[in-house]
């Protein structure tokens, strides 16, 4: 691959990235808007949020037979165009449009997502775990910029809160042309094995990845949705509380570009410490929430976004070979982001079981060790089959 050539994939995988995740991010903003507009009942309103998640999980094993079926490049074309097209109609008609748009929305980060790992390793075999940590900086700076802009989109753009959700399709449509006009082409097949098609669901490897995957999605989703109302119920105001789930979001693109970067030729170090610093903000937030605020919501989002990039790596890596990782991410995701939706849910049921947010932060220090214990195998293979 040409110096030029690289540049151009990295800067395509970039702009896939930053739109896998605006088309979710932008409803909580307006959602109250959203909600009297339409007489939703707040079940109903959740579910815009909550739909594209679970979609994430249930089809993201189409993936591989739409890229199988398809080509990897064309495939993601047609996500982005999928993306596109459901960010600009869900907001203009009635509630069966925006939920019909919303789940067209899903599938599309579906089947992106899941192929992003396959492009990366089959585009930069040797640069798997600093480009992983590239695409992952720009999921986590999409939907930042998704949540913060769309407020202030509303307030100057014809149709409030309709103009600032179908404002989201022109980056996609942008990122669409970027990619179809460099035509990347698919990657060369791989040769033939005698043993016979690959099964990640018959691998135990696969199944450490995965359980990674799902226990790091659940901290990272269950702290996201619990830690304003931890500190909301220890008499903060909502603005500050939500202060500090700004600062949360924002010390994950730290891990996320900087850990998968010294993690290349054993992830192993980098995954304990990741898992390690989520634990124990946890721990804190829930035996010391008012020790250090800002340090334990900080600490908590670097352990979360490191986590995010390097589970994606070993998920990346652990097949045997580039055209199998579609598989392998399709099972990651659908098992882990299923998973990871039943993680708020769950603090939820033990937080109105014990009264408090004390047991259900530890609960989850519970999780971190459970994903610990599967995700150092994980690594330990990635690290034997390509870190030598």
């Amino acid at each position: 691959m040409t110096r030029r050539s690289a540049v151009g994939w990295v800067v395509a995988v970039v702009l896939v990235s930053l739109n896998m995740r605006p088309v979710i991010a932008s409803v909580p903003p307006v959602v109250d808007e959203v909600r009297a507009a339409h007489g939703l009942t707040g079940a109903e309103a959740g579910a815009l949020t909550a739909a594209p998640v679970v979609c994430m999980g249930l089809f993201a094993p189409a993936a591989a037979l739409v890229a199988a079926r398809w080509g990897t490049a064309r495939a993601v074309g047609g996500a982005l165009a999928l993306l596109a097209v459901t960010a600009a109609v869900r907001p203009l008609g009635g509630p069966a449009l925006l939920f019909l748009g919303t789940l067209g929305a899903g599938l599309g980060v579906a089947v992106g997502g899941a192929l992003l790992p396959a492009l990366v390793r089959a585009r930069f075999p040797d640069r798997v775990g600093p480009m992983t940590g590239v695409y992952t900086t720009a999921l986590i700076g999409g939907a930042l910029v998704g949540a913060g802009a769309t407020e202030p989109l509303r307030e100057v753009l014809p149709g409030a809160w309709r103009g600032a959700l179908a404002f989201w399709a022109l980056p996609a449509a942008a990122a669409l042309v970027v990619w179809w006009a460099g035509r990347p082409s698919a990657p060369a097949a791989a040769p033939p094995e005698a043993r016979g098609p690959w099964s990640p669901w018959r691998s135990r490897v696969a199944w450490l990845a995965t359980t990674y995957m799902g226990g790091q999605s659940l901290l990272y989703y269950s702290s996201l949705a619990w830690l304003s109302a931890r500190y909301t119920e220890l008499g903060w105001s909502p603005r500050a509380a939500g202060g500090l789930l700004a600062l949360f979001s924002a010390t994950q693109l730290v891990t996320a570009l900087g850990l998968p970067a010294v993690a290349r030729r054993d992830p192993r170090p980098a995954i304990a410490g990741a898992l390690v610093v989520t634990m124990a903000s946890l721990a804190l937030v829930a035996l010391a929430p008012l020790a250090a605020p800002a340090a334990w919501a900080a600490l908590l989002g670097l352990g979360v976004g490191g986590n995010f990039a390097l589970a994606l790596t070993v998920v990346g890596q652990v097949a045997p070979t580039p055209a199998d990782t579609p598989r392998t991410a399709g099972m990651a995701f659908f098992v882990g982001y299923l998973l990871a939706s039943a993680g708020p849910v769950a603090v939820g049921l033990v937080r109105d079981a014990t009264g408090g947010y004390r047991w259900p932060y530890l609960a989850l220090v519970g999780v971190g060790l459970v994903t610990l214990a599967a995700a150092l195998p994980a690594g330990a293979a990635v690290h034997h089959t390509h870190g030598r």
